[in-house]
């Protein structure tokens, strides 16, 4: 993954109610991707787990903009930090309703990468089913149901940039979440792991091809 430095903004966030908006932008500055409208309870959530692994965060106090990254993960670089994301405030969108425990809109409850939203929403767990890769570079794909989405994994195949892959994870969003489309995980497999990786996720994995 590459990284990037954060922007030096003398503005620095010690907590996450700093990020008081109701809505967000949400994008990754490590690699182009469209900003997706989330709500001001994700920010937040990201900004405290951001500062509790030691990551920086900061404010730009013209647009309210907040800016954070995690710590570089396997050997820090001088001046490069790990993933940088960039929240601009936004208007929230049509048919994302908030829930009054815990903030989050109601698409973002059973989201696996959202674990400060409330049990309102039980997130229920199925058995992981083989799927067919549906794009090149893929080696093995499987997919899991969670709550009312679908979890989709692929391991991409080895490139010159990714000897050993990566594992990548998308959400397939239910129907009546609205404009949602945060919800893509990118990891690299180290080289020497990667044969142990795929063994273990073809025990792991049922068979039978997902159709759900």
């Amino acid at each position: 993954m590459h990284t990037a430095a954060l922007p030096t903004i003398p503005h620095a966030i010690t907590r996450p109610l700093d990020a008081s908006h109701v809505a967000y932008a949400l994008s990754n500055a490590d690699r182009p991707a469209v900003a997706v409208p989330v709500s001001g309870a994700l920010v937040r959530s990201l900004l405290a787990s951001t500062l509790h692994c030691g990551g920086t965060a900061a404010l730009e106090p013209d647009t309210d903009a907040v800016t954070l990254s995690w710590p570089q993960v396997g050997g820090m670089v001088p001046g490069r930090l790990g993933p940088v994301f960039h929240a601009v405030p936004c208007d929230r969108p049509a048919r994302t309703p908030c829930c009054a425990r815990c903030g989050h809109w109601e698409g973002e409850h059973d989201h696996p990468a959202v674990p400060t939203a409330c049990n309102r929403y039980r997130l229920s767990i199925g058995p992981a089913r083989y799927a067919m890769p549906d794009r090149d570079n893929v080696t093995y794909a499987w997919v899991r149901r969670m709550g009312r989405s679908r979890i989709r994994f692929e391991i991409t195949d080895a490139t010159e940039a990714f000897p050993g892959g990566a594992l990548i994870v998308h959400r397939l969003p239910a129907l009546g979440d609205g404009p949602y489309g945060y919800g893509v995980h990118f990891a690299t497999i180290p080289k020497e792991q990667r044969t142990a990786v795929l063994e273990r996720a073809r025990a792991r994995v049922h068979p039978q091809p997902c159709t759900a």
